[in-house]
């Protein structure tokens, strides 16, 4: 059985730095062993040989937009005190109803689009952004 991609990568970039110090003799004896290892061909492993020495360019990812507003993120520290500050598993559950009743009694003075992204928010969701 051949190796992976991820051994073969482990492979070529150890063995690099030892090909980029060899003589020319060394270097094709290096290039025996590796392609026998890796079932490459000479002209394939001599191109990842020289990639796995060239600095790694990473690009950092695009933040992902914001879903909840801080509107909605008081309406939780609200809802998240009100019940004595349950873990998010536990408060998940109760938010539809609650947000029903505290709206019902005037304690929780939202328009509906909040009361929607408030309820529908999942469990890792319902962190609070502070413990008081």
């Amino acid at each position: 059985m051949g190796l992976t991609l991820a051994e073969r990568k482990a492979v070529t970039e150890t063995i690099a730095v030892r090909y980029i110090l060899a003589s020319k003799g060394e270097k094709s004896r290096i290039l025996d062993e590796l392609c026998a290892t890796t079932g490459w061909h000479r002209n394939h492993a001599r191109k990842a040989l020289k990639a796995a020495l060239a600095p790694k360019v990473i690009t950092p990812r695009s933040p992902r937009p914001v879903t909840y507003g801080d509107e909605v993120i008081a309406a939780l520290v609200v809802c998240w005190t009100v019940l004595g500050m349950p873990a998010g598993k536990r408060l998940a559950p109760m938010l539809g109803e609650l947000v029903g009743v505290l709206r019902h009694f005037h304690e929780l003075t939202i328009d509906e689009d909040t009361a929607e992204l408030l309820i529908s928010m999942s469990a890792s969701h319902h962190r609070p952004p502070f413990s008081p």
